[in-house]
């Protein structure tokens, strides 16, 4: 049902996603991302938080009030990407240690560091090939790019606030962790 709404809305906003059928085959990956690209969002086909918020912005609106974690960094951003298949969004909070870094980094670096994967349900994690003790399960993992920086500039900024880094320089981001 999800994958039908998604479809319904890119047809709205002009991208064809082919087949109104509720299967996200080549036609509505490609519309999908297509529609990121068009929003500066990354054009990885996948429909995380930040592009079912620009999808879905007018009519079901993910950030609430009340939600902001630190200046810089709202709830939502860490929301789990199952997109509500396996869990509620939140199996887990975000560990506020990793919170206060983020933000020191975020500070630091004076420009957004945007979240591609915040906390995760034991399910995504499986399915997107985390660790089975993956620091994404209890909230002290997360995947990152900050746009306009290499991510050995992010990385070595990371450091310098004590969070461990793993480089994922093919895929674009780093892994941020306490």
């Amino acid at each position: 049902m999800y994958i039908l709404e998604i479809q319904e809305t890119l047809k709205k906003a002009g991208y064809d996603p082919g087949p109104l059928d509720d299967i996200a085959g080549p036609q509505t990956l490609a519309a999908i991302t297509a529609f990121q690209t068009d929003h500066g969002l990354e054009a990885d086909g996948m429909v995380g938080p930040m592009t079912h918020q620009a999808l879905f912005q007018d009519t079901n609106p993910v950030v609430q009030p009340g939600d902001q974690l630190t200046h810089h960094f709202n709830r939502q951003e860490f929301r789990c990407c199952c997109e509500g298949r396996f869990c509620n969004g939140f199996p887990n909070e975000m560990n506020p240690v990793l919170m206060a870094s983020l933000e020191a980094l975020r500070q630091t670096l004076d420009v957004p560091i945007i979240v591609t994967s915040g906390i995760r349900c034991p399910s995504r994690n499986a399915e997107v090939g985390g660790i089975p003790n993956s620091k994404h399960l209890i909230g002290h993992a997360v995947d990152c790019y900050a746009p306009g920086l290499d991510v050995y500039t992010l990385a070595a900024a990371a450091r310098n606030h004590n969070l461990g880094v793993i480089i994922y320089e093919d895929q674009g981001f780093c892994h941020l962790e306490i």
